[in-house]
């Protein structure tokens, strides 16, 4: 049961780093080619902007169980 929630979380984190580097890719495409002026480029650049942003949404909710865990495992006075 740990191991699958563990591999549910490192999952996730990759994901996030995955939608980070779509984000960057997508804003450095948009900032420095002329892609942004055809409609080929429009696709590809609000697709790489959104599904990286959707990719990273995850990410707080991963943070906020390994820190409830955490809260959950000290000792108790």
């Amino acid at each position: 049961m740990t191991d699958t929630i563990k591999s549910a979380m490192n999952l996730l984190k990759f994901l996030h780093w995955l939608g980070a580097l779509m984000l960057v890719c997508g804003l450095g495409i948009y900032m420095l080619t002329q892609w942004s002026l055809e409609i080929s480029g429009m696709l590809l650049i609000s697709s790489l902007i959104g599904l990286g942003l959707v990719l990273m949404s995850p990410y707080p909710v991963v943070l906020f169980i390994q820190w409830a865990k955490r809260q959950d495992e000290l000792p108790k006075d």
